[in-house]
């Protein structure tokens, strides 16, 4: 069994706005539909479908052969009055998408293992080389207490003792945090020469080899409320981009406000130790990434944090009920030189980046936008400027767009990868020549999906997935109890659901049999024609079976 507008001069034209998986919305090039060609792959043609076959879709028993730490990550992201009603888990690297547009969210090792990079010439040590040891992303949190001397709320996360230098007086002036978007361990080693200051820094500092984001889905809001919090969905309870609240389902964090984050973060708890003397804030592109920041002035006793969210123009926002953006952000001017910039380097003024409305977020021109609005952030309010540790924390998310678009595998990764690395090189030396004493650490929410023909992978195609259910249930579109489906799941209402007369039990049940023939209208693509039998999924199975699933496992 397996185990498993640009110079706001026009409207973008000749775009759709397409959903990537899990509710996530950006600006893309009109790709990736249900029924796109497959490539001819020998990749594909490798996978022998034999193995994929299995003896039961009996949902429990086919849980319970997944291997307990794929468990156990699915079991750290739930909770169940948010979580789908019907988890799903592919079989390895199958994914939910399409051959144009990739999902990364599951509890495989390429999705889970990220890097995380301490560097601070004052007060990090300086190991050499990347140390084969594991980490979590939640032991950023308690890692940042041990730094600014505040005894924070325990949590799941631990101290990286390995990363500190014994004995250094004082705290740090600045720490900068930064999220480079998808790019998991497994993107580093797909472009080895594409981050020389993210290498260096590993050399340089103290890097583990071994960390992992721990939960699943791996997604965005989860993974960066994991950050900062130190917990785990389970317990923080941002289990997604898309959450079930009582009869409502929406995305997490809606109105740029943090209130679905149960926990405090360490930027909450360590302003509230200094009196809310710490600059504290945060410049990223969406409200996901908001469970890296915290509350704001939310928090009893808080004051509003420093928030900018970068969305198609120079106008950067927030939200001033409970954070405060500087006047100079709305608008920052920058972006159409940068674009500009881009667009000539290729000798040609027309618009495009490697094939592509240079309008678009995936290319270098918003990296660099990024680069010089946080350097300029940094200067004007003072970050770093005194004695009392001040926190910023950034997202780079350019390299996960490319990786939903074009794959992790195109040409445009590595060179948004290198742009990310430029910045964060050109970062360092502002640190080091204002700051002094400072530490930056940086990581991933995620890995990203290789591309089908180097994996072998089927895009398990959603529409055709939910399409198939409904004739099973009985029932057209318009009665159909699916009320969304995600990269890891569905969730249902259960009213149209009993009316079927099926369960979801029974449902699950039909889903492990699900074979890659019934995912596509046509003869097959390429590559997979010897693969008709082969079941999508790895298992299929209630939410609320979770726990059976999981003592099942345990007794092995």
């Amino acid at each position: 069994m397996a185990t498993m507008t640009m110079r706001g001069r026009r409207v973008v034209a000749g775009l759709l706005v397409l959903g990537l998986l899990g509710g996530a919305f950006f600006v893309v090039s009109a790709i990736g539909g249900d029924d796109d060609p497959a490539p001819g792959d020998k990749a594909a043609g490798a996978i022998e479908v034999d193995d994929r076959i299995f003896e039961t879709n009996d949902p429990v028993e086919r849980g319970c052969a997944l291997a307990l730490e794929l468990l156990k990550r699915i079991e750290r992201g739930t909770v169940p009055e948010h979580t789908e009603d019907l988890l799903f888990v592919p079989q390895a690297p199958n994914y939910v998408g399409t051959f144009g547009i990739r999902s990364h969210s599951g509890p495989f090792d390429y999705l889970q293992t990220i890097p995380l990079v301490f560097y601070g010439p004052e007060r990090i040590v300086a190991q050499g080389e990347a140390l084969d040891k594991a980490a979590s992303i939640t032991d950023v949190y308690p890692t940042v207490g041990q730094l600014t001397d505040v005894d924070l709320p325990e949590r799941k996360g631990k101290v990286l003792e390995d990363t500190l230098k014994p004995d250094v007086p004082g705290v740090p002036k600045l720490i900068l945090t930064v999220v480079w978007d998808g790019v998991g361990r497994n993107m580093l080693e797909r472009w080895p020469d594409d981050w020389p200051n993210l290498a260096r820094m590993e050399r340089k500092g103290t890097s583990y080899l071994g960390a992992t984001v721990g939960s699943s889905p791996s997604i965005t809001p989860a993974t960066h409320s994991s950050l900062g919090t130190g917990a785990f969905p389970k317990d923080h309870d941002v289990t997604a981009i898309t959450m079930r609240f009582g009869e409502e389902i929406r995305d997490a964090f809606a109105g740029r406000v943090a209130s679905d984050l149960k926990l405090t973060t360490f930027g909450d708890e360590v302003d509230l130790a200094y009196n809310n003397e710490s600059l504290v804030g945060m410049l990223a592109w969406k409200s996901w990434h908001l469970g890296m920041l915290g509350h704001g002035s939310m928090t009893p006793g808080g004051d509003q944090d420093l928030l900018g969210i970068i969305g198609h123009d120079e106008n950067i926002t927030g939200n001033p009920e409970y954070y405060a953006t500087p006047e100079y952000l709305t608008p920052f001017p920058g972006l159409t030189e940068r674009l500009e910039e881009l667009d000539r380097a290729d000798g040609e003024i027309d618009e495009q980046w490697m094939g592509h409305d240079i309008e678009l977020h995936e290319n270098p021109a918003w990296v660099n936008y990024l680069g010089d609005v946080l350097l300029a952030t940094m200067d004007r309010e003072g970050f770093g400027a005194d004695d009392v540790p001040d926190l910023l924390m950034t997202n780079f998310k350019m390299t996960d767009i490319v990786g939903h678009q074009y794959s992790m595998d195109s040409p445009e990764e590595p060179v948004v990868l290198r742009a990310q690395d430029a910045q964060l090189g050109r970062l360092i030396d502002y640190l080091d020549a204002e700051v002094k004493d400072y530490v930056v650490i940086v990581t991933a929410d995620h890995g990203h999906t290789p591309s089908t023909e180097r994996s072998g992978a089927w895009p398990i195609a959603k529409g055709a997935l939910v399409a198939d259910l409904n004739r099973f249930l009985g029932v057209d579109e318009d009665a159909s109890p699916v009320i969304n489906t995600s990269a890891v799941g569905m969730f249902f209402d259960p009213d149209l659901l009993s009316a079927t007369g099926k369960t979801l039990d029974e449902v699950a049940t039909w889903m492990n049999d699900y074979r890659l023939e019934d995912n596509w209208d046509e003869e097959l693509p390429a590559g997979y024609e010897d693969r008709a039998d082969e079941q999508v999924m790895a298992a299929v199975f209630p939410t609320d079976a979770l726990p059976e699933i999981m003592a099942c496992s345990r007794l092995g």
